[in-house]
């Protein structure tokens, strides 16, 4: 900091005065630029580090442009014999050739059609869209038409269709479920089988697949009205008869009516027949075992009529092609002292040096007349 001293005269009064005055430094100066940044004009931003420049706009040329009247088309209610049609009228709005390179429906049952390809400025034009019920479910339906085009604004399009698919033959319920039953136990279950036309009947009943003859007592027709309409009911009783094989069975009821619109039916039969020894768990989990570890735990295996039977022995089922399995060791005896009618089984091994996951199936055997082989499975998981 610096000092001045100042001398001040006044009409011819001397006047003298020390001032001390501090005078402040100077502010730095900013250096001159020596690069100019670009300044973003518009709404175009600049690229961020590691991000590639926006191509510049593009103008836009002659297109077409496809413009349908309507994008969706609901045909009501509509039998499930019965295929349906609508055409879906459009026009090229562009002011160059529209090419529509294909319309494809949603699935087999829509199948569009277009008489051409190319269409001129402000030529109109038809997409006429076919549609089969048959094998759909009852209720109601959508189904998707894409048409792909040179568009610029709309490449891909959508044309809707719904409907409510009305069945010709409905039966309920949708799957005969006898679910378990005892060996030598026989089990029934009621349906109705309904048609549409007056003197609807069921002309034959049968059962596909092997296993026991499941018979089946057809009733009456009476007429029902439903929504307004006059409809058919036939109650049917399916009936197991005394089971006599253990098994599980997966099979067919076809009905068959006189209804050409729709004469055969089919609905699965579902079910198990168990015997009177059964194992408790089915499957023994041994939870997650380490490599090479040992593992182990118990089942029961009982009789439900709490009969006294003896176990003969327990074999290990050989695994699947390409899958080895680790060996098993059994040990049984009753669960209380002459009791003959439940045992325990104690089940071990050795995990194998190497990841396994899988469900091992073992054979109990036994005097049961009809049950000498009982399946018992035994998951296993090594990590």
């Amino acid at each position: 900091m610096q000092s001045t001293r100042v001398l001040v005269a006044v009409s011819g009064l001397a006047v003298v005065s020390i001032t001390t005055v501090w005078a402040q430094p100077a502010a730095p100066q900013a250096p001159s630029p020596t690069t100019v940044q670009n300044t973003p004009t518009g709404d175009r931003l600049p690229p961020r580090p590691g991000q590639l420049a926006p191509a510049p706009a593009q103008p836009v040329g002659p297109s077409g442009r496809f413009t349908p009247d309507e994008k969706s088309f609901n045909f009501g209610k509509i039998l499930s014999s019965n295929s349906v049609e609508h055409v879906f009228k459009f026009k090229n709005s562009g002011d160059a050739n529209l090419i529509i390179t294909s319309a494809s429906g949603s699935c087999h049952c829509t199948v569009p059609q277009l008489s051409k390809m190319e269409y001129a400025p402000g030529e109109a034009g038809e997409i006429k869209v076919i549609f089969d019920p048959k094998g759909k479910a009852a209720g109601p339906v959508q189904q998707r038409v894409t048409v792909i085009s040179n568009d610029p604004t709309s490449p891909t399009s959508s044309l809707m269709i719904e409907a409510d698919v009305q069945p010709i033959v409905t039966i309920e319920p949708k799957i005969i479920a006898f679910n378990q039953l005892a060996k030598g136990e026989s089990r029934s279950v009621d349906l109705a089988v309904t048609g549409r036309i007056p003197g609807f009947t069921i002309t034959d009943i049968k059962f596909d697949g092997q296993g026991e003859d499941i018979k089946a007592e057809i009733g009456k027709s009476e007429p029902i009205t439903i929504n307004g309409e006059t409809l058919y009911k036939i109650p049917v009783k399916v009936i197991y008869p005394p089971a006599k094989k253990i098994e599980r069975f997966n099979r067919n009821m076809i009905v068959t009516t006189n209804d050409t619109r729709e004469k055969e039916t089919r609905l699965p039969v579902l079910g198990e027949v168990v015997g009177d020894v059964e194992t408790k768990p089915q499957r023994v989990t041994m939870g997650l075992v380490a490599r090479t570890a040992e593992f182990s735990n118990t089942a029961t295996i009982t009789s439900r009529g709490n009969k006294p039977f003896k176990i003969l022995g327990i074999k290990q089922v050989a695994a699947p092609a390409g899958r080895v399995d680790p060996q098993l060791d059994f040990e049984f005896k009753p669960t209380k002292d002459g009791d003959l009618s439940t045992y325990t089984i104690a089940i071990s091994g050795k995990a194998p040096n190497e990841m396994y996951r899988g469900v091992i199936d073992c054979d109990v055997l036994t005097d049961v007349p009809g049950e000498e082989s009982v399946r018992m499975g035994v998951y296993l998981v090594v990590r």
